[in-house]
């Protein structure tokens, strides 16, 4: 009966060891749309990550809904698949106008507001005995802008490393 419950005791401290999970990430992006990024993991499976971003003279604040699938773990950390989607608003500062295919020039800059959608592809890789996770991403975009009317970016492609915490 003692074995019993000193294997039962090993068993549960072992399970809590290696199985943390953070609540919270906190990082930077790198990319077209680099900048400062934070998570909330709600689920093992689902989160929502902020992002504070600068592109082209303006700042961007995007909001995307993110599920997390497990692709495998080796000894050292394991790796996620992660997609989602969200919107975006933000600013620009131009001084050009662009509809099809001409453009159209101010001469000083102005102030533009933007809003938009963007979408989240990527893979990371979680580090077991660290709380720190590193990341390639896709994050391609469509807005709507004083800048350009209707505009699309399928080329926004990023790397990340976030600090994760309680």
């Amino acid at each position: 009966m003692k074995k019993l419950y000193i294997s039962t005791i090993l068993l549960l401290l072992s399970a809590t060891t290696f199985s943390q999970f953070y609540v919270k990430e906190v990082g930077l992006r790198g990319g077209y749309t680099g900048g400062i990024t934070f998570r909330i993991n709600l689920e093992e499976t689902l989160s929502y990550e902020g992002q504070f971003s600068y592109r082209d003279k303006g700042a961007i604040f995007t909001v995307i809904r993110q599920q997390h699938r497990e692709m495998g773990i080796d000894k050292f950390g394991n790796w996620d698949f992660v997609y989602g989607f969200g919107p975006h608003a933000g600013f620009y500062f131009t001084d050009s106008y662009r509809i099809l295919f001409r453009e159209i020039y101010f001469g000083r800059n102005i102030f533009t507001p933007v809003i938009g959608m963007d979408g989240y592809m990527g893979i990371e890789y979680q580090l077991v005995n660290l709380p720190v996770s590193f990341g390639v991403n896709f994050q391609p975009f469509m807005e709507i802008s004083l800048k350009q009317l209707f505009g699309i970016n399928l080329w926004d492609f990023g790397i990340t490393a976030k600090y994760r915490f309680n």
